[in-house]
């Protein structure tokens, strides 16, 4: 098709220069610092061999916080002091292995905490860097060692923030075969060309958690992805952009103001073999570029199991000015029905999403688990990928992690202003429109029963799996 050369121009001026602003800040790579272990005031406490007889090793870590406030700490451990650790262990020659840590401090539900932000580095015999798992929002960390080296391992483990003045995480190293290391089957079928046995990935939603009617902070959590500490709830549901509808205005919205908002925490899961992953067009090579309206179209990316790659369409994109990042179209939608799954009563206006590995559910199984590959932001709006074809924000979700999105993530809710007091089920679906290639069904659904009262919402039953709505 006809390429706009003005739009194109003035969308690679824009991507040069959030490239300037974001460049430094990536967390999807090392991060500067020490690049052998950093001396520290502990001695590291050891914590085994891993070895076919012992492929499960434990280690536990803490916060020292005397003080009910948060703490804000320096990720990058020139020394490793008050608050950092070092775990060492032996491991043999070729055995391949994951290092993970685990957020102790779980939400108010027990469900997903976000409030405790964990970073990890591991160094080889040589004492140098081999792997480091950074970057913030998530409730846990991970990476693998494809072929390990003979000898000694360092486990450096300090923190970006703690919210919770008992902060503390549980760790393992898992030795990625036998019995302490399963994959779900492969799909046997045909992407982009290629035949093969690929490494899918499974989509599952929880039902919805953490619902509010009130008690919305002033503004939302930042837009590096951490909730702000000690900020109080205001009476409202909604902000002040979705009130009008600023993000996407009518005359319609202004004349009839959102003035109710039903809002929720959304969790979806990969359950599946392989790493769900679509790939944005940052400025491709024949001058698209996501930064301009309808340009957009991400490219889903799927491997075999023997790692030939192959991409397939995956629906539309689009750069999010208000939240300043790539966002893909097709991952869940949201709807409220009366009881019983009758009348579509409403559906969220949130439909793009930064994909992130944010939930690590994988923590302490032989499967699905895997290292934390996706950060969201600022990884959701730095190309990870060059080639001749040009460049391309990667997003995704890893095995053993979900994507998460807290009740207070802005345009994130079902208007209910003209919804009166009752019994609802609120349904989340995965990939709504079938433009993702999954194991097992196209999409997947789950329900929360809630009762509206004038001014609040109460949570019911849950089904973790119905069969999806036609509408």
């Amino acid at each position: 098709m006809p390429i706009d050369r003005s739009s194109a121009g003035r969308a690679l001026a824009a991507a040069l220069a959030l490239l300037l602003v974001t460049s430094l800040a990536r967390a999807d790579i090392p991060p500067l610092g020490p690049p052998v272990v950093p001396p520290s005031v502990h001695r590291p406490t050891a914590i085994g061999a891993l070895s076919g007889a012992h492929p499960l090793l434990r280690f536990h870590g803490a916060v020292t916080n005397p003080t009910p406030l948060p703490l804000v700490n320096d990720p990058i451990p020139i020394v490793c002091a008050a608050e950092c650790r070092e775990f060492t262990f032996r491991a043999t020659r070729g055995a391949p292995f994951l290092v993970g840590i685990h957020s102790t401090v779980r939400g108010p539900n027990g469900a997903f905490n976000p409030n405790d932000g964990f970073v990890m580095y591991l160094y080889g015999p040589s004492g140098r860097l081999v792997a480091s798992a950074v970057g913030i929002g998530a409730d846990g960390q991970a990476v693998t060692v494809d072929a390990a080296a003979p000898g000694k391992y360092t486990i450096v483990v300090t923190f970006t923030y703690a919210q919770d003045p008992d902060a503390a995480y549980d760790g393992e190293v898992r030795l990625m075969r036998g019995p302490t290391w399963q994959r779900a089957p492969c799909t046997q079928t045909r992407v982009g060309g290629v035949t093969g046995c690929f490494a899918l990935p499974a989509l599952l939603a929880l039902p919805a958690y953490d619902l509010a009617v009130s008690g919305l902070p002033p503004v939302a959590s930042t837009p590096i992805g951490f909730p702000l500490p000690l900020v109080p709830g205001t009476p409202t549901s909604c902000y002040a952009d979705e009130t009008f509808g600023l993000t996407s205005p009518s005359a319609d919205q202004l004349r009839h103001p959102t003035t109710r908002c039903l809002r929720f925490t959304s969790t979806v899961r990969n359950v599946g073999a392989g790493t769900l992953e679509v790939r944005l067009p940052w400025l491709a090579a024949d001058g698209r570029s996501g930064f301009v309206p309808g340009q957009c179209r991400a490219e889903q990316v799927v491997s075999t199991v023997t790692g030939v790659q192959a991409t397939r369409p995956a629906g539309p994109c689009e750069f999010h000015p208000a939240h300043a990042h790539f966002h893909y179209k097709d991952l869940v939608s949201y709807s409220l029905y009366t009881a019983g799954l009758g009348r579509q009563l409403g559906s969220s206006t949130k439909e793009s999403f930064c994909l992130a590995d944010d939930e690590y559910f994988g923590f302490g199984t032989a499967g699905p688990n895997g290292p934390r590959n996706y950060v969201g932001q600022p990884g959701c709006n730095v190309p990870a990928e060059s080639g001749p074809d040009g460049l391309y924000v990667a997003e995704g979700v890893t095995p053993g992690w979900g994507d998460v999105y807290t009740w207070d993530t802005p345009d994130q809710f079902i208007d209910i202003t003209n919804v009166r007091p009752g019994t609802y089920d609120l349904v989340i679906k995965t990939n709504p429109t079938g433009a993702l290639l999954v194991a097992g069904p196209a999409q997947t659904c789950s329900l929360r029963r809630l009762v509206l009262t004038a001014h609040a919402v109460r949570s019911g039953s849950t089904q973790a799996s119905i069969p999806c709505p036609s509408a």
